[in-house]
């Protein structure tokens, strides 16, 4: 998995958290009455455990290619 797409399902992931209201209160009169509740941090923090080692995961894909990519350039004789 890209990180375009990791960071799509983090994005959703914490929306999707939001318009429950079991895990975060919305409030319209402003953001500073707006917050998670004790169950909504909880599931914000293991949703948090699983998308980091998402993360970890396509940052180290995303590095094995590039480092693929220059090897290539290299073997080629093209500038890297």
């Amino acid at each position: 998995m890209d990180k375009q797409a990791v960071k799509d399902l983090m994005f959703g992931g914490i929306i999707e958290l939001m318009q429950n209201p079991k895990y975060y209160y919305y409030s319209e009169v402003g953001h500073i009455y707006s917050r998670w509740t004790d169950e909504g941090k909880e599931a914000l923090q293991e949703y948090m455990q699983i998308m980091s080692w998402k993360l970890n995961e396509a940052e180290h894909d995303d590095l094995n290619k590039r480092s693929k990519e220059l090897v290539m350039k290299g073997l080629k004789g093209e500038e890297i």
